[in-house]
């Protein structure tokens, strides 16, 4: 299976390089590979078959890993939890893992060279779309490290914010001594938190550490939040919010399209072109404007 994937993936290089008809070919289409009584299976139409099947896919994810490659050194750190990893597999499946790599026709090596490395190599893009444009995506995500505490009553919230503001107690203590489940960590926010309502993000997005603690009843209307903006400068906390922000699937969706652009990822082939146009529509980045 990996001769075939290996195969199909070297044809795949012929379409990014463009043809004639926008249908990649191969040049020994009519070559047979079975016959079974007067059916003769050739290469031909083994590829037509797994171009539609798995073209897609297979140029996608060759063009990520050629661009993680090229992005992403390899370190000592990346090789060991590569080998930490395969000793799990062979440990947990045992026989299994084995014959699937005989299936495959691959080695130890070749696993932890040609899959297991790339993969964390491919993990850490989005990492570094964050690092080269950090600035611009934490304005767009309003990145801002706050504590908020939570209370179901304003008597609670207005008693633990007394206390804050007189610094007589920490975060942590006045909320365990008011009824709050909060932990009192500071914590990094952005658009995409899901856990702040609307009137607090409102808050903690245009106030400043100087502002110190403030009580802001939540658009509930049955709950109140005690707030206080830690830090609004995200360089100061920088490879949190990159941790934060690499979670969020729309960041990880531009850090797909800005890398693929940058390789002027181009495909010529219609079938390929239809299946990822549907599947990964991220990484068609040739009819995009901008």
């Amino acid at each position: 299976m990996k001769k075939i994937n290996l195969a199909l993936a070297s044809v795949l290089v012929l379409t990014l390089a463009g043809c004639t008809d926008a249908t990649a070919k191969i040049s020994d289409a009519k070559t047979a590979l079975i016959t079974v009584g007067k059916t003769t299976v050739t290469k031909g139409s083994v590829y037509s078959l797994m171009n539609s099947s798995a073209g897609a896919t297979t140029a996608v994810n060759d063009a990520n890993k050629t661009i993680a490659s090229a992005e992403v050194e390899i370190t000592d750190d990346m090789k060991s939890t590569a080998q930490s990893t395969l000793s799990s597999y062979k440990s947990l499946y045992g026989d299994t893992f084995t014959s699937y790599l005989e299936q495959q026709n691959m080695t130890e090596d070749e696993y932890v060279n040609d899959y297991l490395i790339p993969s964390q190599q491919a993990e850490k893009l989005t990492a570094k779309y964050i690092d080269e444009n950090f600035d611009e995506v934490c304005d767009s995500y309003q990145v801002v490290k706050a504590t908020i505490l939570e209370f179901t009553s304003q008597d609670d919230a207005n008693a633990a914010l007394a206390e804050l503001k007189s610094g007589s107690k920490t975060a942590a203590e006045a909320a365990s001594g008011h009824n709050s489940s909060s932990t009192g960590t500071s914590t990094i926010y952005t658009l995409s938190s899901t856990d702040v309502n609307s009137m607090v993000r409102t808050v903690i997005t245009s106030a400043s550490p100087d502002d110190g603690w403030s009580m802001v009843p939540e658009d509930t209307g049955t709950s109140y939040a005690v707030v206080k903006v830690d830090d609004n400068t995200p360089s100061n906390f920088k490879d949190e919010a990159i941790t934060t922000l690499s979670s969020i699937d729309n960041v990880s969706s531009a850090a797909t399209t800005y890398f693929f652009k940058k390789y002027k990822f181009v495909i010529y082939d219609k079938t390929i072109y239809d299946g990822v146009k549907a599947d990964h529509p991220d990484n068609l980045v040739q009819d995009m404007t901008d």
